[in-house]
């Protein structure tokens, strides 16, 4: 049913943190006292209690189009409550990271940053075991391997889609999928 000493960092469109069947699960970030508009851990980010907003540069990651959070519960959905569904892990903590936007889009620019967040909290001593990235298209660039690399280092799973068009990814790559690093 899993462990609440893990976290697993959803970089998507956020994650509906008040969600029923997620809040219970949601990570907290235990060096940042809510909404006091300080960034008291001093990582760049203010009030990032549940994650980060890459395309605002804030502390609020909320979901403004659902497939985040509808990632969030087929992770770690509460188990046994009696109400919504039930996640893999029944017991994880969820942090979210918001790159793509409310029509799904997003930039390269953006997910390296939600990847390094993820990266630098578990340099920081957070207890992250992976990061979801259920996203991916366009080529290959060095940059967003780079920050997978680094992901790599620090000991983090990079959990990747490897596309919806049920094409052969050998033949045609889906990146961030298709980058030969060891996490993925």
């Amino acid at each position: 049913t899993g462990s609440d000493s893990l976290i697993a960092v959803i970089i998507d469109t956020g994650v509906d943190y008040n969600h029923s069947d997620l809040q219970a699960n949601m990570w907290g970030n235990p060096f940042e006292i809510p909404s006091n508009g300080i960034d008291d851990d001093k990582n760049g980010y203010i009030d990032d209690v549940y994650g980060i907003n890459a395309i605002t540069n804030s502390g609020n990651p909320l979901d403004d189009n659902g497939h985040g959070t509808h990632v969030a519960g087929i992770i770690g959905a509460v188990g046994n409550n009696a109400r919504g569904v039930v996640g893999v892990n029944w017991k994880v903590k969820l942090a979210a990271v918001k790159f793509l936007s409310a029509s799904g889009s997003g930039s390269s620019a953006n997910a390296i940053k939600a990847i390094t967040y993820a990266t630098e909290l578990k340099k920081a001593g957070h207890k992250v075991i992976a990061t979801n990235n259920s996203w991916g298209g366009g080529a290959s660039s060095i940059p967003l391997g780079n920050a997978i690399i680094a992901a790599s280092q620090a000991g983090v799973l990079f959990i990747a889609a490897a596309g919806n068009s049920a094409s052969n990814n050998d033949i045609i790559p889906f990146y961030p999928a298709n980058y030969q690093i060891p996490n993925i």
